[in-house]
């Protein structure tokens, strides 16, 4: 009996499919974030009949891009280092600050876009998106991104 109970702990805490549902703001539950990236927002390369106005980010693997009406995407890798299972959720923020993105005012609350239970060690991809509830000015002033990942759990 005691020999099977590591391989029933390791069964019972696969990793498990994504969910992919948006929140507005951070959980009041035991959540904490676990890691912030600043990155520089830059506007898009231009294409012929691009609409609408879109900046991108990008850093190793994670990269995404918001656009003038606040629709804004996220792909990026989170690697969980314990055995227990927690939930991870990838988000971010929008502000202005210095060109390396430091002195930043912070214009736009956190918004959440993927929440994915991870076990084992594992190394997984959290990829989506949401709506920031921003203006055209926040937008056209925004040259920073803030890339927040929160956890649950035993982190």
């Amino acid at each position: 009996m005691w020999k099977l109970l590591p391989l029933l702990l390791l069964v019972s805490c696969a990793a498990q499919e994504p969910n992919d549902s948006v929140s507005q703001a951070p959980r009041p539950d035991s959540s904490r974030i676990v890691s912030t990236l600043d990155l520089p927002l830059l506007p898009a390369p231009a294409t012929g009949a691009q609409q609408p106005a879109t900046k991108d980010f990008q850093t190793g693997e994670t990269r995404g891009r918001v656009d003038d009406s606040g629709a804004w995407n996220l792909r990026t890798s989170v690697t969980h280092r314990r055995l227990r299972c927690a939930t991870y959720e990838t988000g971010i923020q929008l502000g202005r600050g210095n060109a390396d993105c430091s002195n930043v005012r912070w214009t736009s609350p956190v918004q959440f876009g993927t929440r994915r239970t991870q076990c084992n060690a594992a190394t997984l991809i959290h990829a989506g998106g949401g709506e920031l509830a921003i203006t055209s000015d926040t937008f056209e002033a925004s040259n920073c991104v803030r890339v927040v990942i929160q956890c649950s759990g035993p982190c």
